[in-house]
């Protein structure tokens, strides 16, 4: 399937490892020395796996890291995801896809799909399992509004996402449209489990960030981390986003 790359990018946006080992370390009871040294290790395959997955997909990738000389990493989150969305749609591509690293659950089938939509004006959003989402598309069409800081200001990172940007998609930008498949983000100890994503051509990374995060343990909580299992020990999605705002579309995006 051509996703045409010329005009579609994946957005990355996640912190340079060293500080995402900062805001979600994987390790406690030792050293701080090492357990920035074990988290940061955690992240980075993290975000190895995920660009190999933007790789498979055929769709070029951006680094948020990489798109402003001197990123604040003190502002709000929604402002800074707002101005690498912007500075990405400047780079002259008419479509962007934005994922972060925190999702080992991602498929490729999920990226292409996303791609696919997007080429019909249609904007695609992956919701995770805790109301909030693991991926979202936008097309010029975002440049066009004046509601930036609106978007800027949404609930981003909190259980009432899916619901407040399908709102503010649906009523600034375009018509919306739900990935047929929930993702888990790796947010909280409860977040890690294993499935379908250790396998396939993805396994090798795959399993090296389970070994890291699960075979040492290094989750700092004091539950048992989740060990693989016959099943893929997927939770009930806690929170949807309104039916009524959708376009579902299970088999248009197969």
């Amino acid at each position: 399937m051509s996703c045409s790359p010329g005009q579609t990018a994946v957005l990355l946006f996640s912190l340079p490892s060293r500080l995402e080992a900062l805001r979600k370390p994987f390790s406690a009871g030792q050293s701080v020395a090492r357990r920035a040294r074990q988290s940061q290790q955690v992240w980075a395959t993290m975000q190895q796996l995920t660009r190999a997955k933007i790789d498979a997909a055929g769709l070029p990738c951006l680094l948020s890291a990489r798109l402003a000389p001197a990123p604040d990493y003190a502002a709000p989150f929604g402002q800074q995801l707002l101005t690498a969305v912007s500075t990405a749609f400047a780079k002259g591509y008419e479509r962007i896809l934005i994922i972060g690293n925190d999702c080992p659950d991602l498929q490729v089938s999920d990226l292409r799909a996303a791609a696919k939509a997007l080429e019909r004006s249609i904007l695609p959003v992956g919701y995770d399992r805790r109301g909030g989402i693991f991926l979202l598309g936008l097309d010029r069409r975002f440049l066009e509004q004046t509601t930036g800081q609106l978007f800027a200001n949404l609930p981003w990172q909190t259980p009432q996402l899916g619901t407040a940007l399908t709102d503010w998609l649906t009523d600034y930008v375009g018509t919306v449209i739900s990935l047929s498949t929930a993702r888990v983000d790796w947010n909280e100890q409860t977040d890690l489990r294993a499935g379908t994503w250790l396998r396939g051509i993805f396994a090798g990374l795959a399993q090296r960030v389970w070994a890291l995060v699960a075979i040492q343990k290094l989750w700092p909580f004091s539950f048992p981390v989740l060990f693989p299992s016959s099943n893929d020990g997927r939770a009930a999605s806690l929170r949807a986003p309104p039916a009524s705002r959708l376009v579902v579309a299970s088999v248009a995006l197969a």
